[in-house]
Formats: structure tokens, C-alpha cells, sequence
């Protein structure tokens, strides 16, 4: 039998009660214990103690507990102890137990690639220019020069493209047209010293082409300048140095790579082309140093698979060798040897060279160019010693260019032909209907340079002055044979000139000296102001007493100044400004202009019997020769601040104004020509025997107003703009560093000097008698405004570079400047002047000369925003050996349609353009 007791069963309820109570209080309290445990500390680097944010922080074991260090390098776990795994990008893998003082040093990866600069840098110095490193030109992967311009303010890039000449237009939106190529033709190529020439090429056809281009008279073509071997280039858009001549927009001094013990190659396709570069770096001692580097770089370009007309190949080779001496003195001497070719043997077309019944016209080029370059240095190892360097460069540079055309010509009948190398009165050939004719133009420039300059220094007080004085001499001459082709036999019956031997032209000779002082002046609480003047003269000689130019002295004063303030130890801010003269001699074309034949028909008698027919010409022989052409001038100034803080933040903004008043250009001219008209309606054919005769056949004389073309220096080219530059600090985190740079552009182009101009009207039969002389023909306002945010994210560990620009055009505006449609005066048939005035405008064929135009042809016309997207990575492997890269320009893009001034729908689409490469530096 059980007896129940309550009063044990309710104690035990109490006290079942009691250890829940406890149970719960205790495991609160470890949970809580638990929560407010932590681990946690900085990550620094272990070489200069800076924090490293961005490293993932975990425990060994638990990958579920983690954190990732902020910009202070710091990190917290929830955890109570164990084995701390640190990891970060670029840095190795630290492994560790939890430290007392929480400061955890992680070491650098030794396989990690440096952070590289692939942008232009601003120079903060004295003048606007911008520096492009060997780094940003292998991030931007050129086939030629051309592609490095996008890193410019204002900058953007253009798919490559070889198909035409490239030349350079600096802080100018371009016009088409050959009358406004004074500024390419004026910004000076130094290449390790040596300028890069176009002086005397003269390469250009006398009948038309199907094939390719000339840049005659436009400056130099980039398309011929590789990069593979650049080291760094600088771009002088502002005032450069007196030093520096013959040249009005700007100043490209390119430097190449001298030693090294590397084997580089670089095999790149995109879109339109191959290149396959090799090179090999060779050098021995310390500091008496002898360097050697050879190189070879193949392209072949096609714009067009279906059309080799407009293929282009390059070769290019290069040897370089230099030593240096240490002594008292530091001695160098160096010497370069270059080749560049084209060899598009034969550019065809398959429907001219393939034609039914036969090929109906070829054409093969030829070039080659040779360029010997030296250069002997002494210069001081001393900073503070008054003789400072002396520096002598000298280059020889040949040019074989060969153009040898072939055609089948026909015509409907057998055509008059002059072949007369003389003026006046002469019978003409009757060439067949059909016939095959040859052309060749042969040139073969020359250029020798030679250029001495000296350096010193003397310090007065807190002023450092340095001195620099030189001389310069270099000569053009072209030793080709010219024009040749058979008279009888010609291109066009149309063509109005004869063969003409180019090595009968003089050579031209340009001789300068120069002085300049850069002072540095440091005063003041943290100021310095620094200052570059000088002056350089010039002059041609070898063109002949009668020119204008010949011998005759140019004065190019030129002034930089820049102010410095130094606010703290870290932070610049910086005002700068410059004012100069700048002057580009004439070509050797633009002197000596081919003459020009000018055939009239003075007697047309064409009957059925052949042994009767006579066809006679009056031959006028025109000399377009402008002997008073003189040298083109370009006056520019500019302003412009800058700020700097630390090595990674920098902001530049500059204002220019360039006004070139004496550009080059193509002008009408008129002479008079007085012919007999013979009256072949009174010839009494029962009375010939063979030809009528010239002396006894009436005429009545005429008189012909006839007009040619030659050079002037009529072209106005007025620039202005805004340029600036952003370079904002790395954002560590994503290791992503921010480059904002831009320009507004607005450009002006006129004729500077009235000019003369014909209305193409017919009175009583007859070419319009009278010609205008107007005070404007032409007048282009051009202006753009762009923008670059440049995004590149760097990843050394992984030896990786991306970059992403968004490269924004706000706008491009173009307009027509309005002209005066009344011509100032006007000149009849004996050259005589006459004031334009009401009464002539009242009469009805002088009315004639009033030109038309409408409010809607100067109305200012506007394309707005648009917006392309490009990316480019490399990606370096095997102990930064080997590289592969990838571009794609326009991947993304906005493109907005827009309407006319006219209510015109304009749709707008671009095209992707990528291409890849691999290198190898061994």
C-alpha cells in the first residue's frame, strides 16, 4: 500500500523549479557572454605602415565569420579567440593568432605588378602640355601615333584607320579642304631630337586618282610613326621653348627607349589590321654604359576587304646605339639609323584591272625612307656649377618615293593635243582615240639638320638662372626626276602641265639662333615664381633675290611665367601664363609651283579630208609662282591655374587664344591673254591643197580673261578654348582611380585677304568678261566640347588592368559666317580696276558679280549630346613577362536622333570596333 505525502511532492515541484530557473539564467548569461565577445585590430602595410583596406579577414576553419577592412585598415569579429586568416590583393596571405595589440602587418606580393599610369599627365609647369608615358601607351594599344591623341584634353578616339594620311590639328575642330592646313603643317615631330620633315615633298599626280591621297603641303603623317619603341612622349600645346622653330600650333617631342636588357614582341589584330612588332635591349656597365636596341615592326591595313585600293603597308626598323663616358664631364654619344617603307607594290581594282576587255588602268607606289641621326653630349655633374651641358645633333634623312601609273585611254574620236613646252602660236597633235598611257612621279627628298646648343647656370641670391643659347641649320632639296610621263601620249588631253625634272628646283636653306633665360625665384612664406624668355630669329636662304622671303629675318619673342604657392606640405596651387610669336616657312611646292599651260584655240578647221584639217593654239605659259610669299606667323597666348595635393590629386584648367592671320592658301589670280580668232567660215576649201594657212586666213583678235590659282598667305585660323584635367586620388577599396579631362574648342577659319572670283555665267556666248574682287569667299565657325571620365581599376596580384572611359561630346556646332555678296571692285578684259559700286549694281551683266545668299546658309547649326563607351584590359602573366589586352571602342553608346535646322530627322548608330594583342618582355 502507497502512501501519498504532498508536502514532499510540492518541495520537489519548488525545487524542479528552481533549476530551470537557474538552467535559463545561466545559458542567458553565456549567450551573452558569447555576443559580446570580439576580435579585432588594423591591417597595415608592412613597408610603410599605411592602412590596407579592402582585406578580407576570416577564422581559420570558419569561413563564416568574417570582415573586411575599411579605409582605416580596420576589421571586428564576433569571435572569441583562434587563428586569424588576413588576405588581400597585391599582398601575401598572413596566417596568425589573434595578437594583444591588434596591428597585423601584411607583406607585399613580390609577383604583383606596380600601379601604372594610363593616362596623359598635365605638365604644372610653365606652358600647356601634356606627357604620355611608355605604361599609358601600352594601355591604349596604337597601331600608330594617331591613336595616342585620345589622352589629350578635348581627346577621343578614333578607330584606327589607314586608308589616308593622318595628320595632327591641334586645339582645332578641322575643316575639310587644302586652303586651312597651316596648323597640321606647323606642329613640329622631333623624334629622339631629330625633326621628322615634309619640307620637300612634292609626290602629288597631275591627272586624277583612284587610288589613295596626297599630303602635299599638310605636315607630317602619323600613320608612319610606330610606338612599340616610345618611351615617353610630350605634347607642347601651349608656348614651347625658343629653343624650338619652325612651327606655329604645337610641339610633339617624342623620346625613344635607349637600353635594357629585355627581348620585347607585340603581335596585335583588330578589326582592319596586323602588326607584328620585335625588338631586342642590349646593355653593358654601370656608368660607363653602352646601350644598343634593334627593332622591326610589320602592319598591313585593310579599310576594305573588297576594295585594295585603299590597303596600306608599313615596315619599319630601327638600330640605336649609344655610351657614355663618367669623368669630370658625363660624355655621350648616340647614333640611330631607321627605315620606314610602304611597299604597296600594286594597288588594283578589279574592276579596272579586270575589265572585259582588259585592265583599263593600275597603279603601283613605292616608299622608302632613310634616316641617319647623331648626337655628342657634355654636360656637368654638378647642378651648381656655371657651364651646365652642350649638346650637337645632327641627321641626314633620304626619301625614295615612287608613283608609276598606267591607263588605257579612249575617247569617242581622235583629239587635239598641244604638246608645246614654250608660249605662243603652235599647230597640234592629233592623238588616236585609244592608247595606253604611262605616268611616273619620282621624288627623292633630302634633309640635313644640324643644331648646336649650350647650357649655364649662375645663381644670384635666392634667383637660379640658367641660360641657353644655340644655332640651328638644316637644308631641303629634292634630287627626284619629277613628272614624267609622254607628252603625245598623256593621261587626260585635259591635263595643263608637262614633265618637269623636281632636282632642277634649288635647294632651300633655314638657318636660326636663339637665346633664353629660365629663372627660378624662391621668396615669400612657401612662393616661387619662375619665368622663361627668349628669342629665336630666322631666316630662308636659297630661294632667290626675287622672293620676299629669301634672307629676310623673323623674330619669334617668346614669354612663359608661372607663379607657385605652397600651402602646407602636400598642397600647391599654381597660376601660369604665356604670350609668343610663332613662324613655318613655306614648302618647297609652295615656292616652287609646277607652271601651268593654258591652251586657246585659235583656228578649229575639221573637215572630212584629213590631209586639210589644221587646228591651231595660242600656248600661254603661266609662271603661278608667288614671289612675294612670305612666312606664316601665329601669335597665341594663354592662361592657367593648376592645384596639387600630394602626388594623387591634381587639377589643371587653361584658357588659350591663337590668331594666325598669314596661313598658307590656294588664291585665284587673272591675267590677260590676247589670241587671234581666226574666221574659218570665209576658207575656200576648192582652193586648198593641204592645210589653210595662218597667214593668209582673216582673224580678229580677242581677248581672254584667264584665271590659275597660286599660293598666298590669305588664311585666317582663329582658335580659342578651354582645357582642363582632373585627376582624382586611387579609391583604395575598389582600387579604382577616377581622370576627368575635357576641352571646349571653338575655331574660326576666313580668307584674311580679298581674293578674286568669277561667276560662272555665260554673256553673248562667251566666258563671263568681268572679275570679282571680294573681301570674303569663304568663312567656317567650328566648335566642339568634350568630355572624358576615365575610370581604370587596377588589381596588381592579379596583374590586371581594366579601364572604362565614358567619353561625352556635350555638342558640335558649325556655321557659315555670313559674307558681303558685293564685290569691293572688279577688273575687265585689260586688267584694269573699277569700284563695285550702286550704278553697277543697277547694271544688269555687272549685277551679275553680286553673289546670292540666304539668312538660312549662316544659320548656326547645332548636334547634340552623344556619348560612346569604350574598355580596355591587360592582363599580365608569368611574372609581368607576358601581357594580353583587349580594346573595344563604342561597346556602349547613346546616340539620340535629332533634327535639322531644316526639321530633318537625322538617326544616329556607330559600329563596335575591338581588337587584341599579346606581348612578350623576356
Amino acid at each position: 500500500m502507497i502512501i501519498l505525502q504532498p508536502e514532499k511532492k510540492e518541495n520537489q515541484k519548488v525545487f524542479e523549479a528552481k533549476i530551470k530557473s537557474l538552467t535559463i539564467i545561466v545559458a542567458a548569461t553565456l549567450l551573452s557572454i558569447s555576443a559580446f565577445a570580439q576580435v579585432g585590430g588594423t591591417v597595415v602595410d608592412q613597408a610603410d605602415g599605411s592602412p590596407v583596406a579592402g582585406a578580407a579577414v576570416t577564422i581559420k576553419g570558419n569561413q563564416a565569420v568574417w570582415d573586411v577592412t575599411d579605409s582605416l585598415g580596420r576589421f571586428k569579429l564576433k569571435a572569441t579567440g583562434g587563428t586569424l586568416q588576413i588576405t588581400c590583393l597585391g599582398y601575401k596571405t598572413l596566417t596568425t593568432a589573434v595578437r594583444k595589440d591588434g596591428r597585423y602587418s601584411l607583406a607585399q606580393d613580390s609577383f604583383a605588378i606596380n600601379e601604372v599610369v594610363v593616362t596623359a599627365t598635365e605638365s604644372h609647369g610653365l606652358t600647356s602640355s601634356s606627357r604620355i608615358g611608355q605604361d599609358a601607351i601600352a594601355h591604349i594599344q596604337p597601331s600608330s601615333f594617331a591613336d595616342l591623341l585620345e589622352l589629350l584634353p578635348g581627346g577621343r578616339s578614333v578607330d584606327p584607320s589607314f586608308s589616308t594620311p593622318k595628320t595632327i590639328d591641334l586645339r582645332a575642330v578641322s575643316v575639310s579642304g587644302d586652303n586651312y592646313n597651316t596648323s597640321s603643317l606647323g606642329t613640329r615631330f622631333l623624334i629622339d631630337g631629330v625633326p621628322v620633315n615634309n619640307d620637300a615633298n612634292l609626290q602629288t599626280t597631275p591627272a586624277y586618282s583612284n587610288y589613295g591621297s596626297s599630303f602635299v603641303n599638310a605636315g607630317v603623317d602619323m600613320r608612319t610613326i610606330t610606338t612599340e619603341d616610345v618611351e615617353s612622349v610630350e605634347i607642347i600645346r601651349g608656348i614651347p621653348s625658343v629653343e624650338y622653330g619652325d612651327l606655329t600650333s604645337g610641339l610633339v617631342n617624342i623620346k625613344r627607349r635607349k637600353g635594357g636588357n629585355d627581348t620585347r614582341a607585340r603581335f596585335k589584330a583588330d578589326m582592319k589590321s596586323k602588326l607584328f612588332y620585335l625588338g631586342k635591349d642590349l646593355e653593358w656597365g654601370k656608368t660607363d654604359k653602352l646601350t644598343m636596341n634593334f627593332s622591326g615592326n610589320f602592319l598591313d591595313s585593310r579599310a576594305d576587304p573588297r576594295n585594295t585600293r585603299q590597303n596600306y603597308k608599313r615596315l619599319t626598323g630601327s638600330y640605336r646605339i649609344g655610351k657614355t663616358w663618367t669623368g669630370e664631364l658625363v660624355r655621350t654619344l648616340s647614333g640611330s639609323l631607321d627605315y620606314t617603307g610602304s611597299f604597296d607594290n600594286q594597288k588594283s581594282d578589279k574592276n579596272l584591272d579586270f575589265g572585259d576587255c582588259g585592265p583599263i588602268e593600275t597603279y603601283k607606289s613605292n616608299y622608302s625612307r632613310f634616316a641617319l641621326g647623331g648626337e655628342y653630349t657634355v654636360r656637368s655633374k654638378s647642378l651648381k656649377s656655371f657651364f651646365q651641358s652642350l649638346d650637337i645633333t645632327g641627321s641626314l634623312t633620304y626619301e625614295k618615293d615612287l608613283i608609276d601609273r598606267w591607263k588605257f585611254v579612249e575617247y569617242s574620236s581622235p583629239m587635239p593635243l598641244s604638246t608645246s613646252l614654250e608660249e605662243g602660236e603652235f599647230d597640234v597633235t592629233i592623238v588616236p582615240y585609244k592608247y595606253e598611257a604611262t605616268l611616273k612621279v619620282d621624288g627623292k627628298p633630302f634633309y640635313a639638320y644640324l643644331k648646336g646648343t649650350a647650357k649655364f647656370r649662375k645663381d644670384l641670391g635666392s634667383i637660379s638662372n640658367t641660360f641657353k643659347a644655340g644655332a640651328q641649320w638644316n637644308v631641303n632639296k629634292n634630287f627626284g626626276k619629277g613628272t614624267i610621263f609622254d607628252p603625245e601620249r598623256p593621261f587626260s588631253v585635259d591635263m595643263n602641265v608637262r614633265p618637269r625634272d623636281y632636282s632642277s628646283i634649288p635647294a632651300t636653306h633655314q638657318m636660326s639662333a636663339f637665346i633664353e633665360d629660365n629663372s627660378v625665384w624662391t621668396f615669400g612664406n612657401g612662393f616661387k615664381a619662375e619665368w622663361l624668355a627668349g628669342v629665336r630669329v630666322a631666316a630662308m636662304a636659297g630661294a632667290g633675290k626675287e622672293y620676299s622671303v629669301n634672307m629676310k629675318p623673323y623674330f619669334d619673342p617668346r614669354l612663359n611665367l608661372r607663379l607657385e604657392k605652397s600651402l602646407g606640405k602636400d598642397v600647391k596651387v599654381g597660376l601660369s601664363g604665356g604670350a609668343g610669336w610663332h613662324t613655318k616657312f613655306p614648302t618647297m611646292d609652295q615656292l616652287y609651283p609646277d607652271p601651268i599651260y593654258y591652251d586657246v584655240t585659235q583656228m578649229n578647221y575639221w573637215p572630212v579630208e584629213e590631209n586639210l584639217r589644221r587646228i591651231n593654239v595660242y600656248v600661254l605659259k603661266i609662271n603661278p609662282t608667288n614671289f612675294g610669299l612670305k612666312a606664316a606667323r601665329n601669335f597665341k597666348w594663354e592662361i592657367a591655374a593648376d592645384v596639387q595635393v600630394g602626388r594623387e590629386f591634381s587639377f589643371n584648367i587653361d584658357y588659350f587664344r591663337e590668331d594666325m592671320t598669314s596661313g598658307f592658301r590656294y588664291a585665284s589670280e587673272f591675267t590677260r591673254l590676247i589670241y587671234k580668232d581666226y574666221q574659218e567660215e570665209t576658207i575656200d576649201k576648192s582652193t586648198l591643197t593641204g592645210p589653210p594657212s595662218v597667214e593668209t586666213t582673216l582673224w580678229v583678235p580677242d581677248t581672254l580673261l584667264v584665271g590659275y590659282s597660286f599660293n598666298t598667305n590669305g588664311s585666317r585660323t582663329l582658335k580659342e578654348g578651354i582645357e582642363f584635367t582632373l585627376s582624382a586620388p586611387r579609391i583604395r577599396p575598389i582600387r579604382t582611380k577616377v581622370t576627368v579631362s575635357g576641352a571646349w574648342f571653338r575655331t574660326r577659319y576666313s580668307n584674311s585677304q580679298p581674293t578674286y572670283y568669277r561667276p560662272s555665267v555665260v554673256v553673248a556666248g562667251k566666258t563671263y568678261p568681268y572679275v570679282g574682287y571680294y573681301k570674303d569667299t569663304d568663312g567656317f565657325l567650328r566648335e566642339v566640347f568634350n568630355t572624358n571620365f576615365m575610370f581604370d581599376t587596377q588589381i596588381p596580384k592579379l596583374g590586371m588592368i581594366f579601364s572604362t572611359s565614358f567619353q561625352c561630346q556635350w555638342f558640335t556646332g558649325s556655321q557659315n559666317t555670313a559674307k558681303d555678296a558685293r564685290p569691293i571692285s572688279y577688273i575687265d578684259k585689260n586688267l584694269e580696276s573699277h569700284p563695285f559700286t550702286d550704278e553697277s549694281a543697277a547694271n544688269g551683266i555687272l549685277a551679275q558679280m553680286i553673289r546670292e545668299y540666304t539668312p538660312s546658309m549662316s544659320i548656326y547649326f547645332r548636334i547634340p549630346f552623344s556619348m560612346n563607351i569604350n574598355l580596355k584590359a591587360t592582363k599580365k602573366i608569368y611574372h609581368d613577362k607576358i601581357s594580353c589586352a583587349l580594346f573595344v571602342n563604342k561597346i556602349l553608346d547613346v546616340s539620340p536622333d535629332y533634327r535639322t535646322n531644316m526639321g530633318i530627322l537625322v538617326r544616329r548608330s556607330v559600329l563596335p570596333y575591338f581588337g587584341m594583342e599579346l606581348n612578350f618582355k623576356l
